[in-house]
């Protein structure tokens, strides 16, 4: 297995997931918002600690693929709410990769209940 861990992608970053060799990705974690002063908020001016748990939406667009991406700021993260509308958010997302093939039909969930047990 690969993958990448603790991973922030500031505004006007992308998230990429990839996986090789027949692997497909399986999300691990996923925030929006504004979790830490870090790479991607230099300055705490009281808005700190304000997110999100998006993992629905990551496992949506990415579990089960091989390739996947998106793009900071996402509207539809965005429309979490997860701070002050004003405030720029960023993402923290972390994958592996796992033996499996991608198929529109199956319920990502049932996949992360099989594998997680």
């Amino acid at each position: 297995m690969s993958g990448t861990a603790g991973i922030e992608y500031c505004h006007n970053e992308e998230f990429v997931g990839e996986c090789y060799d027949g692997d497909v990705i399986l999300m691990t974690s996923a925030l929006y918002g504004r979790m830490a002063v870090g790479r991607c908020v230099k300055t705490d001016f009281g808005f700190v600690g304000c997110y999100k748990d998006v993992i629905s939406e990551l496992h949506e667009r990415c579990t089960g693929r091989a390739y996947c991406s998106v793009r900071v700021p996402d509207t539809e993260l965005d429309n979490t709410d997860p701070c002050h509308v004003d405030l720029k958010s960023y993402l923290q997302a972390t994958y592996i990769c796992i033996a499996g093939h991608y198929s529109p039909s199956v319920n990502c969930k049932l996949i992360i209940m099989r594998y997680s047990h």
